[in-house]
């Protein structure tokens, strides 16, 4: 699948520091001091009717795929304790008791570098999920949108998003466009909810021939080079440890 790439100057990083208590030269006891072990905390969100039914049609998972691959990918750190995810619906993250319940719980600390992969109106909730949470305290290093769908009054009227458009805050931001030469049933869908248009704001803005459906597809097609937002995802975490 062929992607057409449009880079935008990118925001700034920001590097996880490590706390240490002040001890008195003269007091040579043995302290304990906690410093913060780094993890990653990936959130995996998916739009209309990928983990639940909507308006009885699914669930289909698409995002799920992509969440089943990348977990693959980081079977490692995650037995070391280092990686952490979790496959959540656009609902699921939309106003503050959603987002408490369902994800405060993940992140150890505010500090901790945290990494949201959203499709269709999974992108859009989850744009919005960035704001909130750096307003809040937390950190968010990588926001990735696939194909993110919600500017349409009627998806408003029939789903539990947010209304105005989102604004997201998040060291880096890769945004991938479905841009399919044969569309299939799950574009006019995407036609319906109407498309998030981004000129820019991202660091990579990427358009790939694949349908909006195809989630695992958007998140691993080559966007610039060999490389695609699941190589850049698996990057970025991999230099929180190096």
């Amino acid at each position: 699948m062929a992607a057409e790439t449009v880079t935008c100057p990118k925001g700034n990083n920001y590097k996880l520091h490590k706390e240490h208590a002040l001890t008195d030269k003269k007091d040579v006891s043995v302290k304990a001091v906690p410093v913060e072990s780094t993890k990653a905390i990936v959130l995996f969100i998916g739009g209309a009717g990928d983990k639940e039914s909507y308006y009885f049609s699914g669930p289909y998972r698409n995002i799920r795929l992509a969440w089943l691959n990348f977990d693959e990918r980081t079977e490692a750190l995650m037995a070391q304790g280092r990686y952490t995810s979790e496959w959540l619906g656009y609902n699921e993250v939309r106003g503050k008791q959603d987002i408490q319940r369902n994800v405060l719980g993940l992140i150890p600390y505010k500090s901790c570098p945290v990494y949201i992969v959203g499709h269709s109106l999974g992108g859009w909730n989850g744009a919005h999920l960035t704001k909130i949470m750096t307003d809040w305290g937390y950190r968010i290093q990588m926001l990735i949108t696939l194909d993110p769908v919600g500017e349409g009054s009627l998806v408003w009227l029939g789903s539990d998003i947010y209304r105005e458009r989102p604004e997201p805050v998040a060291a880096d931001w890769i945004n991938i466009k479905a841009t399919p030469t044969q569309r299939d049933p799950s574009d006019g869908v995407a036609d319906f909810g109407e498309k998030w248009i981004i000129a820019c704001g991202p660091s990579l803005n990427a358009n790939v021939d694949t349908n909006h459906a195809d989630a695992p597809g958007l998140f691993t097609a080559a966007i610039a080079g060999n490389k695609s937002a699941s190589d850049f995802l698996y990057e970025s975490i991999m230099k929180e440890f190096s």
